[in-house]
This record gives structure tokens, sequence and C-alpha cells, in this order.
């Protein structure tokens, strides 16, 4: 009889376990919303499959820890980066290109390999770091290519400057990509409807709280979609609640089939001071140097804009979004029946950009600025290329040290300052045996059962003379933090790491108690 009861108070405990585990995760989230909002890291990570998700994204979080907490330089290679790193900042070619350490006809280059090794993430000259055959196989190997040929100019010496990166990315497969962008859109502009059930009203009021102590300017609208985001990544967002407020999300007219997705972000120093305070020093510091906006269009209507501003730290990007998808905007109406972009076409886009930078005082603008995009999908992959050939208009105003105008500076310097900047801008935009700035990038999907791999390469001609070079330094040092500032960046990178890392093993539990659950029903 004895017996008899332990066995029915073990199965009354098996039974009661999974309900238990559910109930005591944070705030009890509903697991149906957890799911919704790692949609998309399961569909590109697992193709679906959540335990096969978790076992990637695992594997990944493993390797971050390993290149951002432990990796080894091969000790010359050190050398040369850090040397080579000090000649762009001040854009001095020549000194680049004699630093570089093979010779290969007219280049000069240097060959880099990482592979994560245990748990370190090793880099040095050895093709073999990354296997026999020195090509990119397994997550996170990468293979980098640096090369430099002079080229004799007009205006000083030109140097052609190619790079390429080769980098595995682990068994992904192309259409998981495209699903996880799907998916990503339809949760940012949809949310998870079945939070704010008559069952999930006090769960989800404690999440949105938590967004309306973050970001008290949005709308109940864009609360809504927040609130599940952070019920299923709590350690992101109370990262990203350190870091400044979301302004705006989306608007939704009801008689539209569609949502106008208005992103606005905001960073708020005071907030960020107490984690951060080099970073917030050196955006302080930065102040007025830059603000920027894109676009980006193709022949059907306007895609997308966004917007940077570094004076105010805000940053935008608007789109109108429908089942998971950008919609295009002509005439200022929403193309809702818009041609999809099929595979296997290339597809042409036009990237119009437009900045302006103020350095001590002096005010460039730069606009007209033009690129070709050519993107082509296939089924196991996907190509892009941007070209910029075009020299944008360039003009230049203020007072420098905040009292010295432009026209004053032109009476020192042999040439104007809009003159400096537009030839190098034309060498750049013209050069390259007339193709410009080239910028690519290329998804290849593994067809032997290999790791898939990623591919990025960029190529522009150079212009090196003592203007270009007082110029870039000048730049690079209100741009490029100091020592402190890049330490704690990298801390920020690395608690961004471990907060994934630990809502992914949230995610797990969840998974794994739901399973269990599930399994202890079974008749």
């Amino acid at each position: 009889m004895i017996k008899g009861i332990d066995t029915m108070k073990m199965t009354f405990i098996s039974g009661l376990l999974p309900s238990l585990l559910l109930t005591t995760a944070a705030w009890a989230v509903p697991p149906e919303v957890v799911d919704r909002g790692w949609a998309a890291s399961v569909e590109l990570t697992g193709e679906g499959d959540p335990d096969l998700a978790i076992a990637r994204m695992h594997e990944m979080a493993d390797l971050n820890r390993a290149v951002f907490g432990s990796m080894a330089f091969h000790q010359q290679t050190q050398s040369f980066v850090d040397e080579m790193w000090d000649n762009l900042e001040s854009f001095n070619l020549s000194h680049f290109y004699a630093m570089l350490p093979e010779q290969s006809g007219d280049w000069r280059q240097l060959r880099v390999y990482g592979a994560r090794a245990g748990n370190q993430y090793v880099v040095g000259p050895d093709p073999k770091t990354i296997g026999p055959e020195g090509v990119p196989d397994s997550l996170g190997d990468v293979s980098v290519l640096v090369q430099a040929k002079k080229i004799d100019g007009k205006l000083g010496d030109h140097y052609l400057m190619r790079g390429s990166m080769e980098m595995g990315v682990g068994d992904m497969r192309w259409p998981s990509v495209q699903g996880a962008a799907i998916e990503t859109f339809r949760v940012v502009v949809d949310g998870a409807p079945s939070f704010k059930a008559q069952d999930n009203q006090s769960v989800a009021q404690q999440y949105r709280d938590q967004v309306i102590r973050m970001s008290p300017k949005l709308g109940s609208e864009d609360v809504d979609i927040i609130a599940p985001l952070w019920a299923s990544f709590p350690a992101m967002w109370t990262l990203l609640s350190r870091l400044g407020s979301i302004e705006d999300v989306v608007y939704h007219d009801l008689n539209k089939p569609y949502r106008q997705l208005n992103i606005a972000f905001v960073i708020e120093p005071e907030r960020m001071k107490a984690f951060y305070p080099n970073i917030v020093g050196h955006l302080q510091n930065m102040n007025r140097l830059f603000r920027g906006s894109f676009r980006l269009e193709d022949e059907r209507g306007e895609l997308f804009t966004a917007e940077l501003d570094s004076r105010t730290l805000r940053g935008s990007f608007q789109a109108f979004i429908a089942d998971g998808r950008i919609l295009p905007i002509k005439g200022n109406q929403v193309v809702l029946d818009a041609e999809p972009i099929d595979d296997n076409k290339p597809w042409n886009f036009t990237a119009h950009m437009s900045s302006t930078m103020t350095i001590l005082g002096v005010v460039t603008h730069l606009d007209n600025a033009k690129a070709r995009v050519q993107f082509m999908s296939t089924e196991e992959g996907a190509k892009l290329v941007g070209q910029l050939s075009d020299v944008p208009d360039v003009r230049v105003q203020g007072n420098a040290l905040g009292f010295m105008p432009t026209s004053m500076i032109d009476v020192v310097l042999p040439k104007d300052i809009d003159e400096i900047i537009e030839e190098f801008l034309a060498v750049a935009c013209k050069g390259n045996e007339g193709k410009g700035i080239l910028l690519g990038a290329q998804f290849e999907q593994s067809k032997t059962g290999a790791g898939s791999k990623l591919t990025f390469k960029t190529a522009f001609e150079g212009l090196d003379n003592f203007f270009v070079r007082i110029g870039m330094g000048i730049v690079n040092d209100r741009v490029l933090p100091d020592k402190s500032a890049s330490d704690e960046i990298n801390r920020l990178i690395f608690e961004t790491q471990e907060a994934f890392a630990a809502d992914l093993k949230e995610f797990e539990t969840i998974t794994s108690s739901r399973k269990l659950a599930a399994n202890s029903i079974k008749p």
C-alpha cells in the first residue's frame, strides 16, 4: 500500500513539475509569446526547428566568448595589424603599402586567418589555422586578404586598395535567412497579439511598465509591440534600457492593409553614463560631427529611408510593411501589388546619400551622392554589389576653430578646402579603372554538407598627399575612440553577447519544460 502511494506521488509530481517550471519563468510569460519573439532566430539558425536552433545558437555564443574574451594573436601579425591601422588612421597610404609583408606581382599584401581553438580564438598568418586547404569551413573560420598597388597620378601618389574577408557561418541556409527577415518585420510591426489576451493581462502589464520606464514617450501601440519582445529577451532589453530610449516604432491606420514602420531611437548620455562613462565622453566630444541620410529605391519606388545625427544622438528607420515584406512608395502612394524580387534575376537599386560633417568649425556638405546597387538571389545564396562612381556635390562653409572663415584658410592653402575634398572624392569615385568605389557581399550555401560562407569585398583608389593626411588625421581624431572608450565598447559588446546567452538559456528552459509537459500527458 505504501509503495502504491509513493508511486502515485511520483506520478503527480512528474506531471506537475513541467507546469511549475513554466510558471516560475520570468513573470510566467506564455510560451507562445516567447516562441513569437524567437521566431526569427529559430528560423535563421534552425530552419524552424527550436531544438536545432538552440544547439547552434549555443555554439555561436561560445564562439563569441572566445572572440571577445580569449583572442590570441600571433605576435608578428599583431604588430603588422597595429601598424597598418595606424597608417590607415592617418591615411598614410605610402607607409601602409610599404609595410605589407608579401609581394604578389604589382601588389603588396597581407593574409590573416582566424579560427576557434578550444576556448580561444587564434589569429595568425598560417592558413592551416582554419584547415588543410586554408578555406573557411567551420563556424567562425575567417580568412582576410588586404592588398595595395601603387599607381602614378597627377595629384600625388595613388594607391589601389583591395580587401576581402571570407567567414564561415555554420550550417545556415539561404531560405532560412530570407524567412528570418520576414519574421523580424512581422514581429516589429505586429508584436504578439495574444500577450494582451484576458488570461495574460497581469503579466503583460508588468512588461508594459518596464517598456514605459525605458521609453515614456511611446504610444500604447508601440508599447504593445515592445512588451512581448522584452518578455522574450529580458536580459537584452534590460541592457538596452541602460543606453537610451525608443521614441517611436510603428503607426497603423486600421483602414490600411499595411503598417508604417517608423523606428526612432535616442542615446541618452545621463542614463548611459552610470554604466559606460567613457563611451559617453567620446560621443559628446563628437557633438555636431555628423548628420546623414540614406534612401534606397528601385524601379518600383522608394523602399526605405534612414537618418543619423550625432548632435542629437538620434537615429531613425522608415518603411511600409505588409506580411513581413517592405512595400515600395511611388507618387506618395504605397504600392500594394508591387512585383516581387524573384530568384535568379539581377535586381537594380539606387542608394541616395547626403551628409553634413562639422570639424573644428568647418562644415562640409556632401549632397547627391548616388550609388548603384545590384542584388541577385538564388535558392542557394545571394550576391550584392554596390558601386559609387559619381562624384557628389561638395560645399564647405563655417569658421575654423570658431573664428577663421574658410575663405581665409583658402588664402593660406594652395587650394580651396572644397577643391581638396573634391579631388580626393574624384580619385575615389573615378579611379579603380573607372569602377570607382566597390563594395560586395555574397552568401554561399554549402552544396557538400560543409559550412556556409559569407564573403565581403571592397576596392577603391586612394589619393595620398599632405593635405589628405592632415584632413583624415583630424577626422579620425574625432571619430575613433581612445583606449578607455575602446575598452568600454569591447565590454559593451561582450555584455551584449552574455545578455543574449542568458536569454537563450531561458528560451531553452521554456522549450524543454514544454516538451516535458507534453510528454508527461501522453497516454
